[in-house]
């Protein structure tokens, strides 16, 4: 220790004050820059921040508008369904009435008749039903199934014009 006391000795007092001064300068700055960085990311994490609640309230409008073109579109959709069921309705109406307005069906002229022989001066079919009238309509069950298969046909018909409907009235045909 003595060595270093004697060393002391030669070492001009002023240079202990400039050694002091540089490191409470080194400290000084040392401090600045703690408090820059933390000043930094203050300002980074509020601009952040900021664009944060930005980009949320962007999100929050979009998903408003977004809903509200979708609530648009499903009125369209629906006035536009409406009116194709209001138009494949109507068909299958009327469809349904020449049926119940139809006459009773008879067998076709092709068809060999069920009755009493045909007497000796008529001949085919017609002869066989001019004899017995009654005997050239076909059965109840016979007419209804006939019935009920026009109008299966009629409504298969009836969807698929209201399909075709539906297609070119959204622009989706060439």
């Amino acid at each position: 220790m003595s060595a270093l006391f004697k060393l002391a000795d030669k070492v001009p007092s002023w240079l202990y004050g400039a050694v002091l001064l540089c490191v409470l300068a080194g400290a000084g700055m040392l401090y600045q820059r703690i408090l820059g960085n933390a000043h930094g990311r203050a300002e980074v994490q509020a601009l952040w921040d900021a664009d944060k609640q930005f980009r949320a309230a962007a999100e929050t409008k979009a998903v408003a508008q977004r809903a509200a073109e979708n609530l648009a579109q499903a009125r369209q959709q629906a006035a536009v369904a409406l009116a194709i069921t209001k138009a494949y309705d109507e068909e299958i109406n009327d469809v349904r009435a020449r049926l119940v307005a139809a006459e009773r069906m008879r067998k076709p002229a092709f068809c060999a008749s069920t009755g009493p022989a045909a007497p000796a001066g008529a001949g085919g079919a017609e002869g066989g039903t001019a004899a017995n009238p009654a005997g050239g309509l076909l059965p109840d069950a016979v007419a209804r199934n006939i019935q009920a298969l026009i109008l299966q046909t009629e409504e298969v018909a009836a969807t698929g014009r209201a399909c075709q409907s539906f297609v070119r009235e959204n622009g989706m045909a060439p």
